[in-house]
């Protein structure tokens, strides 16, 4: 795998309140573009993740071999992670992060609110 480009470490914050919010990035992005949402949550006490999904942060060709089921497993992980610390999660992201969010909700019933930012969707009717 290629070094990381700077900005694009995941990061994580142990807030004060007992919520927490998962924040994804979008797809050829990488945790730095949704660092001010995530930082914005933190100063409001709530305990964040923002995670690196699979292939980004580094060059193109490192995404080439992940697929969605790398992603969901990334989101997945990452909201294991806050969920065991905290009584309720939110979920916010932007474009493949919004389309991961839509996912969460799905699969995870108990997340308490979600917020999509041009999720790559499509509207089923």
């Amino acid at each position: 795998m290629t070094a990381l480009i700077p900005g694009a470490e995941p990061w994580s914050h142990n807030g004060t309140s007992r919520s927490g919010a998962l924040v994804i990035h979008g797809l050829t992005s990488n945790p730095d573009s949704m660092r001010g949402v995530a930082k914005g949550l933190a100063a409001a006490g709530f305990h964040v993740e923002l995670p690196l999904l699979p292939g980004h942060g580094t060059v193109m060709e490192d995404l080439v071999p992940i697929r969605w089921s790398h992603f969901v497993d990334a989101a997945d992980a990452a909201y294991a992670a806050l969920a065991a610390r905290v009584d309720k999660v939110v979920v916010v992201g932007l474009s493949l992060g919004g389309a991961l969010t839509l996912r969460m909700g799905a699969d995870h019933p108990e997340v308490a609110g979600l917020v999509c930012v041009n999720p790559a969707a499509e509207p089923q009717v």
